[in-house]
C-alpha cells in the first residue's frame, strides 16, 4: 500500500486538522483520564528510575539487582499499553508524525516495503525498539504503528529484561561500581572526618 492510499484510512478531518499542530496540542485536546494516568506513571517512573536501580544494586547485586529491575519495569510496559490503547490522541500523532520529513523518507517506505530491505528494516526496528526505548516512548511507538496486542505486550514486557540487564547491569552498574560508588564512599569518608574534627 502506497502513502497517498494508507493517508485516506486514517483519522478523520478533525484529526488531520490537529496533525497540523504541535505534538503537545495534540495530546492536551484529546486528554483523557486513562492518557491523563498514563502521563502521571510516566512522570513517577522517569524520576524514580536511577534511585530504583541503584537501591536494586546494592540490595541484590549488579546482576539481580538489573533482573529486578527489568521485572518491575516490565510492569510499567504492560501498564503504559493498557492505558494508552485505542487513545484518540494516538490516532492524531500518527497523522502529524506522517507530515515529518524523516517519517516520510525512512519509516513510511520501510512499513510498506515487501522488499528485502523492509523485511530487513521491520527485523531490526524490533530489538532496535526494545533498547533504545524506555518503557512509555516504546508503547507510544508500538501504539502509533498500530501493532497487535499478541505483538506489543510480548515485544516490550519481555524484550524488558534485556533491555535491563544490558542498561542497568552492564552499562549502569559498570559505572557505578568504578564511579560512582568509590566517589560516594570518598565523600562520606570526608564528611566523618570533618565532623570528627569539629566535634
Amino acid at each position: 500500500m502506497d502513502y497517498a492510499a494508507e493517508r485516506t484510512i486514517g483519522p478523520g478531518g478533525e484529526q488531520a486538522a490537529e496533525a497540523k499542530r504541535g505534538v503537545w496540542q495534540i495530546l492536551r485536546h484529546y486528554a483523557t483520564p486513562k492518557l491523563t494516568a498514563a502521563a502521571i506513571i510516566w512522570r513517577f517512573e522517569s524520576y524514580t528510575v536511577t534511585p530504583l536501580v541503584i537501591f536494586c544494586i546494592e540490595v541484590f547485586g549488579r546482576w539481580n539487582g538489573a533482573l529486578v529491575v527489568g521485572c518491575i519495569m516490565a510492569v510499567y510496559s504492560a501498564i503504559f499499553l493498557y492505558l494508552l490503547e485505542g487513545e484518540r490522541a494516538l490516532d492524531a500523532l500518527r497523522e502529524w508524525l506522517r507530515d515529518r520529513r524523516m517519517v516520510r523518507r525512512l519509516v513510511l517506505p520501510m512499513k510498506n516495503s515487501e522488499g528485502m530491505m523492509g523485511t530487513a528494516g521491520r527485523w531490526f526496528a524490533a530489538p532496535a525498539s526494545v533498547m533504545l526505548l524506555a518503557a512509555f516512548e516504546r508503547a507510544v511507538a508500538y501504539r502509533v504503528l498500530g501493532l497487535k496486542n499478541r505483538v506489543a505486550y510480548p515485544l516490550s514486557c519481555i524484550g524488558q529484561i534485556p533491555r535491563s540487564l544490558f542498561w542497568a547491569g552492564l552499562v549502569f552498574g559498570s559505572a557505578y561500581e568504578l564511579l560512582f560508588r568509590p566517589a560516594l564512599v570518598w565523600v562520606w569518608g570526608q564528611i566523618e572526618m570533618l565532623a570528627g574534627m569539629v566535634f
